[in-house]
């Protein structure tokens, strides 16, 4: 949908580019907080089941250095082919040498650099400047041009000159001034100190004529966790400036040129840039696999079957803690239950979390209802995202505990490979983030209708369900049912 937000040409300066040895950024969302503010094969019935039998090696394992040093010990189950994979080699070489292994056979294997954590290269270094800049105060234009297609999604009904229009979502209202047989002329209609939140920040309306809208950014120090570390906001008379202030040895993750790495380590900072190393960090160095075969024995599982060709497939990643993830679930849920057996939509999960263990629990909780017990997924985050209470949300959908513990114990990790080679191959940054048939979409309003219209456009022969009306109103962010309020942001 196009977006009325969206048409504003913004006098924002642009953000400082980082220096870099290599095309690469590290992934950065608070930023976003304020460009996000402003901006304005067909198939019938449910998801089919899958069976899957999977043959479990439980293993013994030491992983050394060659001084003797142990990285990582222990005893675990592993799907056979992927002990490799597991440990994060670089090559399937031991699966290959325990392919012709017996139960209780024992093996010390040694890996050169290459078939381990890979060679030591200079090349995987980098440097990104720590401090990035935003004006406090900007100008955006005050009349803008939409289409009629634009006018009538955003506001329902064909424009009527000298008519004001406003919505959920929408920081003020529009007043028509003039139209042709293509676009309509808008003014924006704000109030002289209205103050919009948005956030970790507020907006104040500080001036008005007749051509601009003078916008300040208001709000106070404050210090944002992230997985990439901390981002320290300070405000200053005329700027605000982001500090990245990680800590040494913390792993981030990164945008590059490269396929790899996607991930590097901060080995050191200075006033101004933060240095980092993207290769593992025994690269380079020779490793000592000692590994004892305890017992082989067969697995089956009954999941979803996620393929689902032909129609449109709708990826929603998310954060189950994260606010902004909440309120696109809220807006996804009503369109959902009507293209169920119409378009495949998938609720996956960012691949880093921002708000403690029990995010991670209650995502790999998610997934584990989503692949094993799909039929009751929907019913589940129907009542979490109203009550964020899992427990009762469990009891409500009749979910089978049993399974759903025991999935989390010994098979969530592998369900999850999926999501964080999906959240790389897309480049996910946030929650939420919209992935449309491959492609990255913006969707707001996070309203049900705004979602179902992202996903009409993308059928190539449109079934009836995309000639219903939905809610128009935004979901505010976080557990609820309440509605309004800009609530643009991603975690």
């Amino acid at each position: 949908m196009e977006n009325i937000q969206e048409k504003q040409e913004e006098s924002t300066p642009e953000q400082n580019k980082p220096t870099k040895k290599k095309n690469f950024f590290i992934i950065f969302t608070v930023l976003g907080v304020i460009v996000i503010g402003l901006s304005i094969i067909l198939f019938l019935g449910r998801p089919t089941s899958l069976t899957i039998s999977q043959e479990i090696l439980n293993i013994t394992y030491s992983i050394e250095l060659e001084n003797g040093t142990i990285i990582e010990s222990g005893t675990n189950e592993f799907i056979r082919g992927q002990i490799s994979s597991n440990f994060g080699f670089v090559t399937n070489k031991v699966d290959e040498i325990i392919n012709s292994m017996k139960e209780k056979d024992s093996r010390t294997i040694e890996l050169d650099a290459k078939d381990a954590y890979g060679p030591y290269e200079e090349e995987n270094k980098y440097f990104q400047e720590r401090i990035r800049k935003q004006n406090r105060t900007f100008e955006i234009n005050r009349t803008i041009f939409i289409s009629f297609e634009a006018f009538e999604e955003n506001f329902g009904e064909k424009p009527e000159i000298g008519k004001m229009y406003n919505t959920s979502g929408m920081m003020w209202p529009y007043r028509v001034v003039e139209k042709n047989e293509t676009h309509v002329k808008l003014i924006q209609e704000p109030t002289l100190n209205q103050e919009i939140a948005a956030n970790f920040f507020s907006y104040k309306v500080v001036a008005i004529d007749k051509e601009k809208i003078k916008i300040r950014i208001e709000g106070n120090n404050s210090t944002i966790p992230s997985k990439n570390g901390n981002y320290e906001i300070r405000f200053t008379e005329k700027e605000v400036l982001f500090v990245y202030s990680p800590s040494i040895g913390q792993e981030v993750q990164l945008e590059t040129d490269l396929q790899k790495p996607t991930k590097a380590r901060v080995v050191g900072m200075n006033e101004t840039h933060v240095f980092l190393d993207g290769n593992h960090i025994y690269a380079g160095k020779k490793i000592i696999l000692k590994i004892t075969l305890n017992n082989i024995y067969r697995k089956t599982i009954t999941g979803k079957n996620k393929q689902m060709p032909g129609a449109p497939t709708l990826e929603v990643f998310i954060m189950s803690y994260c606010p902004f993830g909440i309120q696109a679930l809220k807006g996804l849920i009503p369109v959902w239950e009507k293209f169920e057996g119409k378009a495949n939509i998938e609720v996956r999960f960012v691949s880093y979390i921002m708000h403690g263990k029990k995010e991670e629990e209650e995502n790999e909780r998610m997934v584990c209802i989503r692949e094993e017990q799909n039929e009751k997924f929907l019913p589940y985050l129907k009542c979490f995202v109203e009550s964020g209470d899992s427990n009762s949300c469990i009891q409500e959908a009749k979910i089978d505990k049993s399974k759903l513990n025991s999935c989390m114990e010994e098979r969530v990790k592998e369900y999850l490979k999926e999501d964080n080679t999906l959240n790389e191959k897309y480049g996910v940054r946030g929650s939420p983030t919209y992935v449309l048939d491959g492609k990255e979409i913006e969707i707001y309003p996070r309203d049900p209708q705004s979602v179902a219209n992202a996903l009409c456009n993308a059928f190539k022969e449109k079934p009836r369900e995309c000639s219903l009306r939905f809610s128009t109103q935004n979901p505010s962010p976080g557990f609820g049912t309440s509605v309004g309020g800009v609530g643009g942001g991603k975690c």
